[in-house]
């Protein structure tokens, strides 16, 4: 079995430059950060973001919230789907001094870290978590009911359930896009995305979760269906559309690449 966690999946850049500029809601009994298109701009629809380990208050998720509400357009919503047992960001800062650290630091840090991951992993397994995503999707359906569009966007734990909204008939979203999903079945999830979901997914080339074997059957899957795209980014490393260092012009233009890649797919199946 597959471990829920890779080493890169605590690595990555925090961003100090941009200050998010949404509030904070609670939306069908979710805390939710909430990013609106600029005043006096319609909105095409309301896209989900279904947010890494790291949840819902991480900034780099919240500014591309703001980023796809103001590019897309459209209302986002990050809700905390986690219930308040998110890794802590510190987990970058701590894991990033590890292979430098001496013996004694080690030893204080996976003090600090084990407790957290443990209960993650109990609070957020898929058998646990589904269920609050599913009821979070139905309600937001039934607010806005059949006319209103829905988009979602998941990255790393959160790409799974993503993927796994499309395989539902009849659909709670209109469009889907996933930048490095961790935990999905090959050949298995792919093979039940419906057709009349549109489903984007941006991943590198050697993923630490969809590695080279099981990026090639999602492209052969996927190709020749209609309403999917898969784009390969050559290099990226797990993470790369929400932490890639903006300092690096290789992991800024493959940041900006996935970000372009979602805005423009909802662009297309939210208009």
């Amino acid at each position: 079995m597959q471990a829920p966690f890779c080493k890169d999946c605590f690595t990555g850049t925090l961003r100090g430059d941009i200050i998010p500029t949404g509030t904070e809601e609670t939306l069908h009994n979710v805390p939710s950060y909430i990013s609106h298109p600029p005043d006096g701009v319609q909105s095409l629809g309301t896209v989900v973001i279904i947010s890494d380990a790291l949840g819902w208050n991480l900034r780099n998720t919240r500014v591309l919230a703001d980023a796809y509400a103001r590019r897309v357009p459209c209302r986002v919503l990050v809700p905390d789907f986690h219930k308040g047992t998110s890794l802590p960001e510190h987990f970058l800062t701590l894991t990033d001094a590890l292979p430098t650290a001496n013996i004694f630091t080690k030893i204080w840090t996976y003090a600090r870290l084990v407790p957290a991951l443990l209960k993650f992993l109990l609070y957020n397994r898929y058998a646990v978590a589904s269920p609050r995503v599913t009821a979070f999707f139905q309600s937001l359906r039934q607010e806005l009911g059949p006319p209103g569009k829905i988009g979602v966007a998941g990255f790393c734990w959160g790409g799974l359930y993503t993927i796994r909204l499309t395989h539902l008939s009849p659909p709670l979203v209109n469009c889907a896009f996933t930048a490095h999903p961790s935990l999905v079945s090959v050949p298995a999830d792919i093979e039940k995305v419906k057709d009349d979901t549109p489903l984007s997914v941006a991943n590198g080339d050697d993923d630490e979760y969809l590695g080279r074997v099981k990026m090639e059957t999602v492209v052969k899957l996927l190709k020749n269906r209609e309403k999917h795209e898969v784009v390969v980014y050559e290099g990226a490393k797990h993470g790369f559309a929400v932490r890639g260092d903006i300092g690096d012009p290789k992991q800024k233009e493959r940041g900006e690449g996935s970000e372009g890649q979602a805005v423009g797919w909802f662009r297309r199946w939210m208009a």
